[in-house]
């Protein structure tokens, strides 16, 4: 058997098929999602307001989900918003969920480059794009809403990319941007340069570059988490989720090292006890070392960029951050896409080299398929099956009907509405999640028939349904306007 290869026309046509497969499939996960309402206030609507309100030099106040106000830099400290809210007025409620399938194009083009650098072989680049594309942290990225982790992370193949090409003055970009994606990024980028020192130890420069790295990461985390968040309103969403583990990071951090065996613990078991997540913790370990993390333990240092990921993962509070689904494994796909085929690459043996890259592949593959399919933790299987008639379909409601009652509210017009409405009426001075309002005070309501009666802590929320009309209603809709005084 003749070793393969690629001719460059071949490359071409092979590369752009895989990069308009991965469009194609991520446009029908999120765009068909937020088409037939399948997105949601938090926190698709919330960062889409948040842009609305940076374009008209305001900071939003969080009052979407919080009954006392707080700024939402206190909550995550993002300045992707910031930068990416012009784009409202060329993609509408659309924004952040176009930016982020470009992102994630982006993302595997730096793959692309990045693994070019260390091979002849043409094919290796584009299988390692592919893999990324197809690894199951993406897929699940992509179906719920959008999160600027996810852009950062896209971000890490081009610093890897420029630091190898030596362009210091690019790599420092990518570092900038970054650290400004959320807090907790800064602490991530920390152990990325500590763990690329092993790489460059021959490279005195680089050496000196990445230590200047490691600090500013280290500055930046503390100076963002610990000083600037809590004196704008608060210690953060993010910390929320370690407050059991200690009272700051520093203290937390003390309490991991002190207690190395509980620590060790923390990472495998069940810390809520409830026994509906038993196993979920195991099966993200089992889906990652069949995405790739096998490979990474053939070149450890790739392992330490991991170290922030799997504690911030395993440690939350809340379970839904220790499975498969959502956003919570989209960091580590970079890691273990770029770190396997660094080890592949390095193998002499071209048909070798293509076989177990070709194993990689359909191994990814066929766990992002399972981990849609029958995984043990809770997922959007409606939002990700895009094989499946359900996943085109929004049974709670008419989708088309819904459209004509957005058309119906003024653009000026202050509007509480339930979860799957707020992302599409977002671009407004007020807009209200209706679910966790304390009191509706709104122009008009848009409410889905579950919620006419909606109760929260036993108690009703819309208790002044007198003060408004019903103006147009299907039975399973309601659009309500405040009665004019």
């Amino acid at each position: 058997m003749k070793e393969m290869t690629l001719s460059k026309r071949q490359k071409n046509i092979t590369l752009a098929s895989v990069f308009t497969f991965a469009g194609v499939l991520y446009a029908l996960i999120s765009l068909v999602n937020h088409y037939l309402f399948k997105t949601y206030a938090l926190d698709l609507g919330l960062y889409t307001h948040a842009m609305y309100d940076y374009m008209h030099f305001r900071v939003d106040d969080c009052s979407m989900f919080k009954a006392v106000p707080q700024s939402i830099l206190s909550d995550h400290f993002d300045l992707y918003l910031v930068i990416l809210s012009p784009l409202i007025y060329v993609f509408g409620s659309y924004t952040l969920l176009v930016v982020q399938i470009a992102a994630v194009l982006f993302g595997g083009w730096g793959v692309y480059k990045l693994i070019g650098l260390y091979t002849e072989d043409g094919w290796m680049p584009v299988l390692a794009a592919t893999v990324f594309f197809f690894s199951f942290g993406i897929i699940h990225a992509i179906a719920y809403d959008y999160h600027s982790n996810v852009l950062t992370a896209m971000l890490l193949p081009w610093l890897l990319f420029f630091l190898k090409k030596r362009r210091f003055a690019l790599t420092s970009l990518f570092v900038v941007l970054f650290v400004i994606g959320k807090e907790n990024m800064s602490l991530w980028l920390f152990f990325i340069a500590i763990a690329l020192m092993w790489d460059y130890r021959k490279d005195k420069k680089a050496l000196w570059y990445l230590a200047g790295y490691a600090v500013f990461a280290l500055a930046y985390f503390f100076i963002i988490n610990m000083i600037v968040m809590p004196r704008i309103g608060g210690s953060g969403g993010g910390f929320a989720r370690y407050a059991h583990l200690g009272d700051n990071y520093v203290d937390i951090a003390s309490r991991l090292i002190k207690h190395p065996f509980e620590t060790i613990q923390m990472l495998f078991t069940n810390t809520n006890g409830i026994s509906n997540f038993d196993g979920i913790k195991e099966e993200f370990y089992v889906c990652a070392l069949a995405s790739g993390m096998l490979l990474t333990l053939l070149k450890p240092n790739y392992l330490i960029m991991i170290v922030p990921l799997l504690a911030q993962k395993m440690f939350a509070v809340d379970p839904n951050f220790w499975g498969i689904s959502f956003q919570y494994s989209v960091e580590f796909v970079p890691v273990l896409v770029v770190s396997s085929f660094l080890v592949l690459v390095k193998l002499k043996n071209g048909k070798w080299r293509m076989a177990l890259s070709l194993v990689l592949l359909l191994s990814t593959v066929l766990t992002t398929f399972y981990t849609i399919g029958v995984p043990k933790s809770a997922i959007l299987v409606d939002q990700l099956c895009v094989y499946q008639g359900r996943h085109y379909e929004q049974e709670e409601f008419d989708v088309h009907y819904a459209r004509e009652l957005l058309k119906m509210i003024p653009d000026d017009a202050s509007v509480s509405a339930t979860s799957n409405f707020v992302p599409h009426l977002a671009l407004r001075e007020n807009i209200q999640n209706f679910a966790h309002a304390t009191k509706i005070e709104a122009d008009y309501v848009l409410i889905t028939e579950h919620y006419v009666n909606f109760e929260r802590n036993g108690q009703l929320v819309f208790t002044n349904r007198s003060e408004y009309e019903t103006i147009a209603s299907d039975g399973r809709l309601h659009l309500l306007r405040r009665k004019l005084q």
